[in-house]
């Protein structure tokens, strides 16, 4: 098992969670703003390769939403967006103890 593309897959989606909570976060300071208009993150994934096991990566930005902040839902999204880092965090721990094992085995 090639741990590249599990790295890259759980590296992108830490990365996406980080974009949520900014965005988030962004949204909670300015929400008595008049004017302001929330942000929205977008995300895409991309699969790499032709096979399941050419990895995938998420891709996330943040556009416009054309609403003003809402507490609930920017609450929402900062609980959404920890659970996808604690989800990823573990991947990513998991990957390193399998590491640690094949070398083990192999040394």
């Amino acid at each position: 098992m090639a741990l590249t593309p599990v790295l890259t897959s759980a590296t992108s989606g830490l990365r996406a969670a980080s974009i949520r909570v900014n965005s988030a976060a962004d949204n909670i300071v300015n929400i008595n703003t008049p004017g302001f208009e929330a942000g929205t993150v977008v995300q895409r994934t991309v699969r790499s390769g032709g096979n399941p096991g050419g990895g995938s990566a998420v891709y996330a930005q943040v556009v416009g939403s054309g609403l003003a902040p809402d507490l609930g839902e920017e609450i929402a999204r900062l609980i959404e967006a920890e659970t996808v880092y604690r989800t990823n965090a573990e991947v990513l721990s998991t990957a390193s103890k399998l590491s640690r094992e094949t070398l083990d085995v192999l040394g």
